[in-house]
Order: structure tokens, then sequence, then C-alpha cells
């Protein structure tokens, strides 16, 4: 990972580029899991994007009922004005669109390596799609929630 210019000055083609991300930390006794339902409205509304600008979603699969319960709330308006104070849901999920190449429970669920192997596979996969926009979830242990909105070209 590097700045455009560095990967410019070494004559290499950047294979993508970070354009928002956000974190957030909620209550462990209640949503220990649930970080993405609140990192990914923050991470798209800072790239001015919504979900249906998306080319593709991962979503770290800590366990496949958290993965449900995440998409349940990002599609829904009731947790979006009660919980999040947004006027509106962040959106559905495209189920062509997600977790394309598996999730982390169909990797083995590598600790040490999941930001870098969901950013690295979405990265190379917009690009074999020819390019466009893809967001990676992830939660954390302690309530802590990542979102980052991945470009390719």
């Amino acid at each position: 990972m590097m700045t455009e210019s560095r990967a410019k000055e070494l004559g290499l083609r950047p294979l993508g580029y970070l354009r928002s991300y956000a974190f957030t930390a909620i209550d462990v006794w209640q949503d220990m899991l649930l970080g993405p339902a609140w990192s990914t409205p923050l991470a798209l509304e800072r790239a001015g994007l919504t979900m249906a600008d998306l080319t593709l979603f991962d979503m770290h699969e800590a366990f496949a009922a958290q993965t449900l319960a995440n998409l349940q709330l990002l599609g829904s308006e009731r947790f979006a004005r009660e919980v999040l104070g947004r006027a509106q849901a962040t959106g559905e999920v495209d189920d062509a669109k997600f977790n394309v190449l598996g999730g982390s429970i169909a990797y083995g669920h590598p600790f040490a390596a999941t930001g870098a192997r969901m950013i690295t596979q979405t990265l190379h996969e917009l690009r074999r799609r020819g390019g466009g926009f893809g967001l990676v979830t992830a939660c954390a242990a302690g309530g802590l929630g990542a979102a980052m909105v991945l470009e390719a070209e």
C-alpha cells in the first residue's frame, strides 16, 4: 500500500484506490458483532455513493448469523431512524454482488490476514470486471466496525 505518487515514481500501476473509510465502536453487551451496520453508511456517505453504486460488497463473515444480522440492519428503515439517526436505510444488498469469491468462513476465518485478503481480492475482482466500486466491511471483538470503499479502474 502506498500513495499514487509513490507508485508512479516506482513505475507501478496502482491496483486500486481507497476512496473512503469509516471505523465505529458500539456497545459490546448489545451488538458486539454488528459494527458493519454502523460503519457502512458512514463510508458510503463519505464516498458520495449508495449501495446501488457498488459493483462488489465483501463482508467479513465472523459467523454466518452475524453476517445475516448485519445485512438485515442495512436494509432496515427502523434501525436507520431509531438507532443511527438517519432518514433512510443504508439499502438492501444485491446478492449477485455480495461475497462473490466466498466469505471469511470459506477461507478458514484467517484472523491475521482478513483485511489484506478482503482488500486485495476485492480490488483484483473489480479490475477483472472492468472496474468500479467495492465495499469491504468487518466486525471485530470489542464492538468495532470497519468499512472501506475501494475503487479500481
